[in-house]
């Protein structure tokens, strides 16, 4: 093997080797401290998961195969509960939105539309930051109170397909499925692994809650954002495992073709040792591993710096890694292709090479966008008016912004305020706003 090509996968190497010790390591700690009164339901394969870690630090390289799909199968599992999670979250937001609405206390004084606006647009604009701004307006469609007609709102739905002409069809079908969810329209089937969370969605999509007492509506907002808690928790925890299992496979791929087939990482006795004291620590339950920073004890954390610099030239020699791998034969070509899908931003991307699709033309896309019309057409013809203004602004928020130039957020701002006749809405939506900024 050329050295170059030897080179390169030590660069992957020395990546997975140092994220795997990083991610495990604040997620172990993480899970300790969130979880001292109990072990969530997948505590048991993140267990799994450190003990192959430790295993293929130990084993020899002919192991690597079968270790490497062990791992493979606990990540789809994780990828299956992952996807229910966010749509349980997608559809618990939009509970939320509709729940804090109708929650809200009759303000004792009608809003100065005026004098919100310009409140609300000097919090947007007081940044130079554009990321900040630009997620001040999505917070503001997000929260404010929707008044646009659903031919506008269709129109913005199609303009966001349309934009994406030049994707493959399977990417595309992402972009609809997430819209989807956005809006509350992906409820899983069958069990899912928060009841009382489900409950929740269902009570709130399939009634218009105008017999609920106040009582009654308050039990349901406070359940949805215990719901809404449990689930970021559990996503959390999901993505950092993604990102251990990611990070080893990484290790995998990359050690059989660089030295002896073993790298430094999985052979450095400090970090076998830290894994070591993370499985005492799983089967133990003891808490005290993580105080004063034993844990961390013969690992230079100076190391972050290298990692960090080496992550950011790793993309420049894909291309070419890829053409050396592949002269080199099939089997490293294999490996030199899940190394660069292991790093890359996508936690569950895919790992098998597949012909990429073939692109959308626009007769494809308005295909899509007249079929997901039709769906979105068939939500709103069910529950209330406040439900179906939830599913829009959540959609509307997730999607490329509509508003072109700070005169039309400004515009929209002011419209949205001075359109709303309810005050109770108008007051939730001005303070869930302002939560937001309170919070950067």
């Amino acid at each position: 093997m050329e050295k170059k090509l030897e080179r390169i996968f030590s660069a992957y190497h020395y990546v997975g080797g140092y994220e795997l010790f990083f991610k495990t390591g604040a997620f172990t700690e993480y899970l300790f401290e969130r979880y001292e009164s109990g072990k969530p339901d997948w505590y048991g394969e993140a267990f799994e998961i450190l003990k192959l870690v430790k295993e293929a630090g130990t084993c020899d390289p002919e192991k690597y195969t079968r270790i490497a799909a062990d791992l493979e199968k606990i990540r789809t599992d994780i990828e299956t509960q992952m996807r229910e999670a966010v749509e349980l979250r997608d559809s618990l937001s939009v509970c939320g939105y509709v729940l804090c609405r109708l929650c809200e206390p009759e303000p004792v004084v009608c809003a100065d539309n005026e004098k919100e606006a310009s409140s609300i647009i000097s919090l947007i604009f007081r940044s130079t930051d554009s990321v900040i701004v630009r997620e001040g307006v999505k917070a503001a469609v997000a929260s404010l109170p929707l008044r646009i007609a659903k031919s506008k709102f269709f129109d913005i739905v199609e303009g966001a397909l349309e934009s994406q002409l030049g994707r493959t069809e399977k990417e595309i079908d992402d972009i609809v499925s997430n819209i989807e969810g956005f809006g509350g329209l992906k409820i899983s089937e069958g069990d899912v692994w928060d009841a009382d969370g489900a409950d929740v969605v269902e009570t709130v999509f399939g009634s218009d809650l105008s017999d609920a007492s106040e009582e009654e509506l308050q039990s349901l907002y406070d359940r949805c954002d215990e719901a809404s808690m449990r689930n970021g928790l559990r996503i959390d925890a999901l993505s950092d495992m993604g990102l251990m299992i990611n990070a080893a496979l990484l290790e995998l791929a990359a050690s059989k073709h660089i030295g002896k087939g073993q790298g430094e990482v999985f052979a450095n006795a400090a970090v076998t040792s830290f894994i070591n004291k993370l499985i005492d620590a799983f089967e133990s339950g003891d808490s005290k591993t993580f105080e004063n920073g034993l844990l961390y004890e013969g690992i230079d954390e100076s190391e972050l710096e290298k990692l960090e610099d080496i992550r950011i030239k790793i993309p420049g020699y894909e291309d070419t890694f890829l053409q050396m791998a592949k002269s080199e034969s099939e089997d490293v070509y294999e490996d030199a292709r899940r190394c660069v899908a292991l790093i890359s931003d996508s936690i569950f991307g895919d790992l098998s090479e597949s012909e990429p699709g073939k692109t959308v033309d626009r007769d494809m896309i308005m295909q899509k966008a007249k079929e997901l019309k039709n769906k979105l057409m068939q939500a709103f013809a069910s529950g209330s008016k406040l439900l179906q203004r939830a599913r829009m602004a959540g959609i509307l928020s997730k999607l490329p912004l509509f508003l072109n130039n700070s005169d039309e957020v400004k515009d929209y701002i002011r419209n949205s305020l001075e359109s709303c006749r309810d005050e109770r809405e108008k007051a939730a939506a001005i303070r869930e706003f302002k939560n937001f900024f309170a919070d950067i």
